[in-house]
């Protein structure tokens, strides 16, 4: 009976290290060796988009409500007008920053329109935004009434930001929009808070 008590113990104790060995695995996508150093040219766009603006790199909801930002949920804020309907698609047409998500209690997305002087062509869409941030992107997915810039989830760190950054370009030549110009909706997926708690994670092990 005894050696079966201490059998069981043993049992437990593997059992419990075991998950706790489980808990504290680090998710290293959110390792900052995974983001490579902002381009000089992206960090003059934040600079003058954000910094020069007084506002936040990536912004708080305090920062996005006084820029004129509304709750449309408890999750989005949209700034009124910044979007024109086509069929049952809405294009975002207001620069700035337009529209801000929280994809959950750690991560903030954050909308910035930029328009140009012209309509681009696919390709001179591509060259333009690769020179205005950096050359991240060397291809690109279009349909109709969008363009993508691939790769898609460029992971980027500005000074101790650490994010995603997708480009969506509209009012390409030839596409069915009929916006009267291009324009580049720069999404800034902010992971800072899920780096530093991979950063913990491993300072605790």
């Amino acid at each position: 009976m005894i050696q079966k008590v201490s059998l069981l113990v043993i049992s437990l104790v593997v059992v419990s290290s075991t998950y706790l060995s489980a808990q504290k695995v680090c998710p290293e996508h959110y390792s900052p060796d995974r983001f490579e150093e902002a381009s000089d040219e992206l960090g003059s766009v934040i600079e003058e988009y954000f910094t020069d603006k007084g506002i936040s790199f990536l912004p708080t909801i305090k920062e996005i409500e006084k820029l004129g930002l509304k709750a449309t949920s408890s999750t989005d804020f949209l700034l009124p007008d910044s979007r024109k309907k086509y069929k049952e698609l809405y294009f975002p047409t207001k620069a700035g920053i337009w529209n801000y998500k929280l994809p959950s209690s750690d991560i903030t997305e954050t909308h910035l329109l930029i328009k140009d002087h012209t309509k681009l062509s696919e390709i001179d869409a591509i060259n333009v935004y690769n020179g205005l941030l950096g050359a991240y992107w060397f291809d690109y997915k279009v349909s109709g009434y969008e363009m993508i810039l691939e790769p898609e989830d460029s992971r980027i760190r500005y000074k101790d930001t650490y994010f995603e950054l997708n480009i969506n370009v509209y009012g390409l030549k030839n596409d069915a929009t009929k916006l009267p110009k291009t324009h580049a909706d720069l999404i800034f997926r902010d992971y800072t808070k899920k780096v530093k708690q991979y950063q913990e994670c491993k300072g605790s092990k």
